[in-house]
């Protein structure tokens, strides 16, 4: 008989496996089993520079999931390590989960689209929050429906049991931001300031020990075409970021709205420019930023694709068509 444990991992690893098949690159993720191979089908952390979530395989999370019902795409998953993931989660309108529960995994998100509620807070487009494990939840809900980007900070299993003590620590606990309240401000640090013109930023979330920050980044438009020298930087730290709006023109193609990227500590990356100006979600993990100028390049528009990823996982950076009739969702 399968016991709890293998149950709960089971759960845990339904999404990331569904990936792999749908794309049919390979075998089944188990959690027992870390081959070399296991990231590249879950879209790995081998992967830095870039993807577009749009193409990126989800799928429908059945009953041995935690959240039974929810479309689940993984963006990036640590199978080796410390099974964190970064996934955009959408839930379907009238979508209820009922039973009582936590998950051994700190939580960290932002409503892309749509309204989710849990217990009593209810959080609307632009809500982000910061949930530390062990948190207990009696009911979740999704009146509207929902696309929220999700981030587990490591294994991220559910338990329908109460936490166990000294789990659940209430002084990281950001329990709702409403981000639209907040004022834009100067970009504060070089990791910003490099993104490009007119940086402006929301601090969302700073970890007063490790120097992890979450933010929002405004950044201007520039003149299309425009002759622009701009700085080529690395970070001390990985990066991750999403694009919420508009286009960043990279050496390694233009990512639109919906892109993802996760570099790695030590990447270069830059000289960024934007035709649009951009909206996007960065993060910072495993320490401080310590951004540091290694170059100055002209800027190049139009890029050839070049994404830094598998070769398996390149067509998920091409860009988004939205053209009527696809089935693929706005991002």
């Amino acid at each position: 008989m399968p016991t709890r444990r293998n149950l709960n991992r089971r759960r845990a690893i339904s999404l990331l496996s569904a990936s792999a098949l749908a794309t049919g690159l390979a075998h089944r993720l188990r959690a027992a089993q870390t081959d070399a191979q296991q990231p590249r089908l879950s879209l790995g952390r081998v992967h830095t520079d870039f993807v577009h979530s749009q193409w990126v395989p989800a799928r429908v999370l059945n009953a041995n999931n935690s959240q039974p019902g929810v479309s689940g795409a993984p963006l990036s998953y640590d199978a080796k390590g410390t099974r964190a993931v970064s996934v955009l989660f959408r839930y379907p309108p009238g979508w209820s989960m009922l039973r009582p529960h936590y998950v051994n995994s700190d939580q960290e998100f932002l409503i892309l689209d749509g309204s989710l509620e849990i217990d009593t807070v209810k959080y609307g487009v632009g809500d982000y929050a910061y949930l530390p494990a062990g948190m207990q939840h009696d009911v979740m809900h999704s009146p509207t429906g929902a696309l929220v980007l999700n981030f587990y900070e490591g294994e991220h299993l559910a338990f329908y049991e109460p936490s166990p003590a000294g789990m659940f620590v209430r002084n990281r606990l950001i329990p709702r931001i409403a981000t639209a309240d907040i004022p834009w401000s100067a970009a504060g640090d070089l990791l910003a300031r490099s993104l490009g013109r007119g940086v402006k930023e929301k601090i969302l979330r700073r970890d007063s020990i490790s120097g992890e920050c979450t933010r929002l980044v405004q950044v201007a438009a520039d003149r299309p075409g425009a002759t622009l020298d701009r700085p080529v930087v690395v970070h001390e730290a990985v990066e991750e970021m999403f694009v919420i709006d508009g286009e960043v023109s990279t050496p390694r193609g233009t990512m639109y709205r919906g892109a993802y990227a996760w570099r790695a500590a030590g990447t270069a990356r830059g000289p960024f420019a934007s035709k649009t100006g951009f909206v996007a979600l960065i993060r910072t993990k495993g320490g401080r930023a310590d951004t540091r100028v290694i170059d100055r390049r002209p800027v190049v528009w139009d890029s050839p694709l070049d994404p830094d990823v598998p070769s398996a996982m390149r067509d998920f950076a091409r860009p988004p068509t939205n053209d009527a009739g696809s089935n693929e969702p706005k991002y």
